[in-house]
């Protein structure tokens, strides 16, 4: 695989996030694979981030390890990132704004006056990263005509005089003397969309039938809310609350209304959704809840990736209730498993909840176009018409658990909802209860159809086990969600040293089928590979099966896991086992 890895570096302003964003729209329209992950604090303005884009000639499943190319845009880019650029390397650096020292072997340094050239070009400070941008370009062997094209596209919204500034600053950039090509990235002449994982997330939500999502502004899961926000002309509806408690009420009465109801959070908004959660378990409504991880706990770090929230989200609200738990392995993935997420939703009436975290919902993919128009809807048990008798059993106690649900406004399938434990019709017995053997027999046959739903989805569903790849390896990483990515780039380094590594990875969490995932995992020498302290998955998986892992490789200082360091950390396992 022929690849390239550009790291752009600078302050919050400087269009770090633009200029990433472009440069990998413009490799992915070439015909190349790409992938792009950008690193942010939480202020506005100011403070040290970056923008990392991988370009290559085969699908790629991680931002990369080290950096081929760095663009600092200002003396901090020098001194937090200089020390992560490949011997051998470039620096593309302004001479006027930032001096360089300690360069790894090997590097080299290309100093073109972005400044000045964007101002001469434009006015414009800020058109110093499209300079840069050009330069790249050139240095990754791209042709600099797809750049015009969506310069063009990009900036012609604003204005036609700044989109043709653009162009003309990265010809700048493009011919500035010493800047001659140095990567070759095969072009198979396939242009690729370029998809985050909260965008494709949404898509898939929306080609299910999705009608309504409702959310109160929270890092990672806020993209999930600004699609939405965008699209309300697509007749979805769209509620900006005063906070998560209001969220993931409005989205069980709109799903109590019949209609395909989402809400999304991060942890702490989650947290407060808890007791809505427990709601929508007790009545049985059909809800979609994103909870998108970041680093904890409470505010913790709120612009960087985690996945300590698994227990956390299996376990979440007063009482026991079927749920659902579903974590994606890549951007494509959770744009099926949000399609998905609805029909599981509605067949089993019960809570789905599609754990992501910040890596997943802010990576950047290149992608093949998405068949929106194949996702399936299945609706589940809905009754049509009413009953002779005249009343209808919404809880009617079933050999499977589910029990028939009614579209509000049909003739004769009226029943009560209510957050208190009921009989088949709705009614509460928790006023009459005081230990009367009638309801006491009442109360354990309901609490057990209600769980009896568990067994049918295991019996049904053929999803909750993991995945296994490389089935004659030696050791196997076992994974979950986004700590997939990388892992299965680690998988590819070992091989090049001779080392057989498989991986074993879940995306549908809970319920586990215990006894697939014992006959998958048994026997094997495992790793497990995740983003907490405490090894979540690995807890789960003993919990479900009595495997217990032992080797693992743990990441939570908030930073996502490079393929090297798992590869590296899985040598000296391998090595003293």
């Amino acid at each position: 695989m022929s690849e390239v890895v550009i790291r752009v570096a600078g302050a919050n302003g400087d269009g770090i996030e633009s200029s990433g964003m472009l440069l990998l729209k413009i490799a992915a329209r070439s015909g190349r694979y790409v992938f792009g992950y950008r690193s942010y604090q939480s202020v506005i303005k100011g403070g040290h981030v970056w923008y990392q884009i991988r370009i290559a000639d085969e699908k790629l499943y991680s931002h990369g390890s080290d950096i081929d190319i760095l663009v600092a845009l200002n003396q901090d880019a020098i001194t937090y990132q200089l020390k992560h650029v490949k011997e051998g390397g470039i620096v593309i650096y302004d001479p006027s704004r930032t001096t360089i020292s300690g360069a790894p072997q090997g590097t080299k340094l290309i100093g073109i006056p972005l400044l000045d050239i964007a101002t001469k070009v434009s006015g414009d400070p800020i058109m110093r990263n499209t300079v840069a941008l050009g330069a790249v370009l050139r240095l990754a062997g791209i042709d600099i005509a797809v750049a015009d094209e969506l310069i063009n596209e990009t900036f012609s919204k604003k204005s036609q005089q700044i989109a043709d500034q653009n162009i003309k600053a990265a010809a700048e950039g493009y011919n500035f003397a010493g800047v001659e090509r140095t990567f070759n990235i095969k072009n198979d002449s396939r242009r690729r969309y370029v998809l985050d994982g909260n965008t494709a997330l949404s898509v898939g939500a929306y080609a299910a039938g999705c009608k309504f999502y409702a959310a109160y502004p929270m890092t990672p899961a806020s993209g999930i809310l600004h699609w939405f926000a965008s699209h309300e002309n697509l007749g979805v509806v769209f509620k900006q609350t005063e906070d998560e408690i209001t969220a993931i009420n409005a989205t069980i009465g709109a799903a109590s209304a019949g209609v395909r109801a989402m809400c999304g959070t991060s942890g702490g908004g989650f947290s407060l959704m808890v007791e809505g959660l427990g709601l929508a378990g007790m009545i049985e409504v059909p809800i979609v809840v994103v909870e998108a991880e970041r680093t904890g706990p409470s505010t913790g770090l709120p612009t960087k990736t985690e996945q300590a929230d698994l227990l956390f989200v299996n376990h979440a609200a007063q009482g026991e209730f079927p749920r659902i738990v579903v974590a994606p392995r890549s951007a494509e993935e959770s744009f099926k498993i949000a399609s998905e997420a609805f029909n599981l939703a509605e067949m089993y009436q019960c809570p789905v909840i599609i754990l992501s975290d910040l890596y997943m919902a802010e990576h950047i993919e290149g992608v093949e176009e998405i068949d929106a128009d194949g996702v399936k809807v299945e609706r589940g048990r809905v009754q049509a018409e009413a009953t002779n008798d005249g009343r209808f059993d919404r809880y009617k106690i079933t050999d499977d658990g589910i029990s028939p649900r009614s579209i509000p406004g049909t003739p004769g399938l009226e029943f009560v909802a209510a957050s208190d434990e009921h009989n088949e019709y709705g009614d509460l017995i928790s006023d009459v209860f005081a230990g009367i053997d009638e309801y006491v027999e009442k109360r354990k046959r309901m609490h057990e159809k209600r769980m009896r739903k568990i067994d049918t989805m295991l019996k049904n569903e053929d999803l909750f086990k993991p995945e296994l790849e490389g089935g004659q390896a030696d050791y196997f990483f076992v994974t979950f969600g986004s700590a997939t990515m990388p892992a299965k780039e680690a998988v590819k380094l070992l091989s090049n040293e001779g080392l057989r590594f498989g991986i074993i990875s879940f995306s549908y969490l809970l319920p586990i089928d215990a006894e697939k995932t014992l006959k998958i995992l048994n026997g094997k020498k495992l790793i497990d590979v995740e983003y907490n302290f405490t090894g979540q998955l690995a807890q789960h998986i003993k919990s479900a099966t009595g495997i217990n892992i032992e080797k693992r490789i743990l990441k939570y200082d908030g930073e996502a896991f490079t393929p090297k360091e798992i590869a590296e950390q899985a040598k000296l396992i391998a090595n003293g086992w």
